[in-house]
């Protein structure tokens, strides 16, 4: 086993606002920005 630096991130969304694609990819793009910090900057 190989220690490594995990955690658990969930979003609740109201259902009647936002629908499953753009909650997906509001979590998957916030997920990629804690990984990878230097790309918010590219999105700027």
């Amino acid at each position: 086993m190989v220690p490594r630096q995990v955690t658990t991130l969930a979003w609740s969304f109201d259902h009647r606002l936002v629908y499953d694609d753009l909650g997906s990819r509001v979590l998957s793009d916030t997920a990629t920005i804690l990984e990878q910090p230097e790309r918010l900057i590219a999105w700027a």
